[in-house]
């Protein structure tokens, strides 16, 4: 995993990952300023990507004290929303937390988190903090 990693970074600035063990392999999520870039050095570099799950769009939210991860997804949950997996950020945003979600529903995600209060991160919130 260390392999991938420096990678990644050789292309592009991390702000979050999510690695996991899945018994014959690794998996590992990253969310970067140049994913094209990332993607193709990793490819090149023999890593095997999930093509039908390249690049696909995730929520991300800054944790404050009226939203946390845990009221974030109480309201997801409340209201039929599936969190498929999250990454926590590696760099701060104004020296606050940021939660990335996957979720089996984006447009009603962002619906729901605004709706409550929560400040939502755009890629450019991510990749310049």
């Amino acid at each position: 995993m260390a392999k991938a990693l420096a990678a990644v970074e050789n292309q592009s600035e991390i702000f979050a990952l999510s690695i996991a063990e899945a018994g014959e392999f690794g998996l590992a999520r990253f969310i970067v300023s140049e994913p094209e870039k990332a993607s193709k050095h990793l490819e090149d570099s023999g890593f095997n990507l999930a093509k039908s799950k390249r690049n696909i769009e995730v929520t991300g939210v800054l944790i404050t004290d009226k939203i946390t991860a845990s009221k974030a997804a109480q309201i997801l949950g409340d209201n039929g929303v599936n969190i498929e997996y999250t990454y926590s950020s590696s760099l701060p945003i104004n020296g606050r937390f940021a939660l990335i979600l996957r979720t089996d529903d984006v447009k009603k995600t962002e619906e729901l988190l605004t709706g409550n209060g929560a400040e939502l991160l755009s890629q450019t919130d991510l990749v310049r903090s």
